[in-house]
C-alpha cells in the first residue's frame, strides 16, 4: 500500500481542532467587549463574562490538545452542504417571520419544520416539543421575565391578561 493511500484512511481531526479555535476567537471578542463595562467596587457586570471566558478557554485548550494528540472521536465523513445552506436560509426566513407574524407562531412552525427536516418523523413528539417549547417560552420569557418578544398586532389582545 502506498503512503498516500495510508494517509487517506487515517482518521481526520481537523474539525476537532478548528471548532475550539473558532470558539476561542469568539471568546476573545466577547472578553474584549466586556472590558468596556463600568468598574464597580464589588462584583461588577464584567464578572460573569470573565468567569465564562476563563472556563471556555480552559475547555478549548483541552480540546485543542486532544485534537493534536488525535484523542477522541475523529471527524465524521462530510455530509451534504446543501442541507446546511437550506437550513441557514430557513433560519433567516424564521427570523423574518418572527418579526412579522410574531415569535410564538413562527417558533411553533419553525420547530415542526426543523425536526422534520432533520429526519425525525415521530409526529406526536414533534407536536409535543413544538407546543411545549412555545408554552415554556411564553411562561418563562413573556410572563415571568417580562421579555417583550416580537408579536403581531392581531395577536396582542390574546396576550393581554
Amino acid at each position: 500500500m502506498s503512503p498516500t493511500a495510508d494517509k487517506s484512511l487515517q482518521p481526520k481531526y481537523v474539525g476537532n481542532l478548528l471548532f475550539p479555535i473558532i470558539i476561542l476567537a469568539l471568546t476573545a471578542v466577547f472578553f474584549s467587549q466586556s472590558l468596556d463595562f463600568p468598574p464597580q467596587e464589588d462584583v461588577g457586570a464584567e464578572a460573569v463574562p470573565h468567569l465564562w471566558t476563563a472556563f471556555i478557554t480552559i475547555f478549548c485548550i483541552y480540546l485543542i490538545i486532544a485534537a493534536i494528540r488525535k484523542k477522541g472521536i475523529p471527524d465524521p465523513i462530510p455530509g451534504n452542504i446543501g442541507q446546511v445552506i437550506l437550513y441557514a436560509v430557513g433560519l433567516g426566513v424564521y427570523l423574518l417571520a418572527a418579526s412579522n407574524i410574531g415569535y410564538f407562531i413562527s417558533t411553533f412552525f419553525f420547530s415542526i419544520v426543523s425536526m422534520y427536516a432533520l429526519t425525525y418523523r415521530g409526529i406526536v413528539i414533534i407536536l409535543s416539543v413544538a407546543v411545549g417549547w412555545t408554552v415554556f417560552s411564553y411562561l418563562i420569557f413573556y410572563r415571568l421575565l417580562y421579555i417583550q418578544l416580537p408579536m403581531n398586532e392581531w395577536l396582542l389582545p390574546f396576550f393581554q391578561i
